[in-house]
């Protein structure tokens, strides 16, 4: 390998890395409610749109981790079909928002 194609390669090693150290590093957050076991806590994202769900445990409670930090709503959908009023939560950098 000739110096010139030497450089070029530890130049792309360390951009990708520091980009990879970026990416592993975005804000994230976590979120904790409770339920009623069997339940579904469905979280959208107000910015994004995007949805995750996520069952209620056999303690009644529910987590969600590395989450993007951002304004949510949360809604607990029950096993009949019926949903709870929607709360709306702000998650700030590693912190853990709980909602009822």
């Amino acid at each position: 390998m000739n110096h010139r194609n030497a450089l070029l390669s530890a130049a792309f090693l360390l951009t990708t890395g520091i980009a990879g150290f970026a990416a592993a590093q975005s804000p994230t957050a976590a979120l904790q409610g409770q339920g009623k076991p069997g339940d579904v806590a469905v979280i959208q994202n107000a910015g994004t749109g995007v949805t995750r769900e996520v069952k209620v445990k056999d303690n009644g409670r529910f987590a969600l981790r590395n989450l993007p930090t951002g304004t949510y709503t949360v809604v607990i959908r029950h096993a009949d079909g019926s949903m709870e009023p929607a709360q709306t939560v702000t998650l700030q950098v590693g912190a853990t928002a709980r909602v009822q």
